[in-house]
């Protein structure tokens, strides 16, 4: 490449560290799948909605971004030039980490809501389940901010570009609101994706009106949007800084 590698993008210890966390990675989700059960839970999981439909989770895509991301990385500092250009590029480094962020504030910020179900630790199927859970909203979004503070070479991010991050969050959260209103049994992928949820919030105890309902999803869409944006700006900026300092 045209531009000079850092260091520790030609360590192949952080490239076998890399691989194997994206391997594992890997390895959880197909365990998460192999080893489905159901268990009726009439706060959680009232309704069977099979084993894949584990994908339809904006956590499971994320970390499966961040699974090629890290798989990219490794053969990149293995001297993989095609792996080079997606491990090294700013905006998929921005996207990724952007994205996993989200994924962990989210389930974090909603264990003292009461809207994540709790960790269970007894027996195998339990404990499988509360380690995904740990695996995928904890130390996975703390691994890839440690590393997106790490700049592979001197090239920054253009926040020009920063609208980008958005683009597949909306697709897929209208994706999500359209499913849940045409599936049957209905299903949403997280509750805020629900007519009725915000509905709850600005009119409590009044009835429930869906095309208004509907509408009143929309600016809270666009807002949520522009937390993608905002946190990716954040962060970018913090990136620019580092990617600065190391060129003097």
């Amino acid at each position: 490449m045209d531009l000079k590698e850092r260091p520790l993008m030609k360590n192949k210890l952080f490239g076998a560290f890399s691989l194997l966390v994206g391997l594992v990675g890997i390895a959880v989700i197909i365990m998460r799948v192999v080893c489905y059960k159901f268990e009726y839970d009439p706060v959680y999981y009232s309704v069977d909605y099979g084993r894949f439909n584990f994908f339809s989770y904006f956590t499971v895509q994320s970390n499966i971004y961040v699974c090629f991301y890290l798989l990219c990385l490794a053969f990149a500092v293995f001297g993989n030039e095609n792996a080079k250009k997606i491990a090294f590029s700013p905006m998929v480094k921005l996207t990724v980490t952007t994205y996993i962020i989200v994924t962990g504030a989210v389930y974090c910020g909603g264990i003292p809501m009461k809207m994540t179900p709790p960790l269970y630790w007894d027996g195998f199927q339990h404990a499988m389940l509360s380690f995904v859970q740990v695996f995928h909203h904890m130390f996975i979004p703390v691994l890839m901010v440690i590393i997106f503070f790490i700049p592979p070479t001197d090239r920054k991010i253009q926040l020009k570009k920063l609208p980008i991050v958005g683009i597949y969050p909306f697709v897929y959260s209208v994706f999500s609101i359209i499913r849940g209103a045409v599936s049957n049994p209905q299903f949403y992928a997280y509750p805020f994706y629900r007519p009725e949820f915000f509905w709850n919030i600005f009119f409590k105890g009044q009835e429930l009106k869906t095309v208004p309902a509907y509408l009143l999803m929309l600016p809270m869409l666009i807002l949520g949007i522009c937390v993608f944006i905002l946190i990716a700006l954040i962060i970018g900026v913090i990136y620019n800084k580092i990617c600065s300092k190391a060129e003097k």
